[in-house]
């Protein structure tokens, strides 16, 4: 992350620094014998469903831009009519929340609606991609596996820093990612992956720091809105991972400011691969990849 001021050395310190921690956090969590994603596809392009409050619009107003183009749901979409609409090719899940042995863990519902839906929904030929720590995990696909049509596949989601030739060759291995704060930060990397001429981003508003506020007694306060809820959804605090922690507001910033730079590390690796990723999505935060409006 390049910061004003700062010399060609500190820059060179601070990468050789990061290159080498992120050497053992790949040996310690990577999974580094786990087959790459592999899919059979004629499709030029891909299109990336985020789940912001813009993606209903472009939905029901540009549902031709989606025609010949494969589909990357994430997430809750399946809670939308849209799911079994559209028929979403891949499906991304990374947070570790869903495979976390704690049944105090407040995604513990969410987790099992989740896999359930997707066991009875699908009806199409669909791939699930999720971290490469689930293989060892027991019994949360049991339902999954069940049907024929989806097709579980895995993902390294270790964060890589450093140089960037040093990034987009652990990328390239699937070895890691940028840091994933957010499950679009993988999705877009999956697209790149799998050489898809371009990489479309819809419903990736992130326009958090509008809806960000304290209140008295100091908690952080956030509405992170969705297009499959209401609009007049309840601000939510943030916590830390699994935890019952909360955010403060130095840490929620921090969150943003490693997602939006994990997009202009994308970018690059992106250009490595010769790969377009376009934003698509209308009033969109994101600053990194070109732009097109519907």
């Amino acid at each position: 992350m390049k910061v004003a001021g700062k010399s060609k050395l500190q820059y060179f310190v601070e990468n050789l620094i990061q290159s080498s921690l992120t050497v053992i956090k790949v040996l310690l969590m990577s999974k580094v014998f786990i087959k790459k994603v592999k899919v059979e596809s004629k499709q030029k392009a891909c299109v990336i469903l985020g789940n912001g409050p813009s993606l209903k619009d472009s939905i029901a107003n540009h549902a031709d831009f989606l025609l010949d183009k494969d589909l990357v749901a994430v997430n809750f979409f399946w809670k939308s009519d849209a799911f079994t609409q559209l028929k979403p090719y891949y499906y991304v899940i990374v947070s570790l929340n869903y495979w976390t042995t704690d049944k105090t863990d407040f995604n513990d519902a969410g987790r099992k609606q989740t896999f359930g839906a997707l066991a009875e929904k699908v009806t199409w030929k669909m791939n699930l991609i999720v971290p490469a720590q689930a293989k060892s995990k027991k019994d949360w696909d049991a339902e999954l596996r069940k049907n024929p049509n989806i097709t579980i596949q895995y993902m390294n989601i270790t964060p890589v820093e450093g140089f960037t030739f040093f990034e987009n060759m652990l990328f390239k291995a699937n070895l890691g990612l940028p840091r994933p704060h957010n499950v679009l930060i993988p999705s877009i990397k999956l697209g790149i992956d799998l050489n898809y001429e371009q990489v479309y981003v819809l419903g990736a508003d992130h326009s958090w720091l509008k809806e960000l506020y304290v209140d008295d007694k100091n908690n952080v306060w956030l509405t992170q809105k969705h297009f499959y809820e209401q609009q007049n959804k309840p601000a939510e605090v943030m916590y830390h991972g699994t935890s019952n922690e909360v955010r403060n507001l130095a840490e929620v910033l921090m969150k943003f400011v490693h997602s939006f730079n994990s997009y202009w590390v994308l970018k690059k690796y992106a250009a490595s691969r010769k790969v377009e990723v376009i934003n698509a999505t209308k009033d969109s935060f994101i600053d990194a990849f070109d732009r097109i409006t519907l």
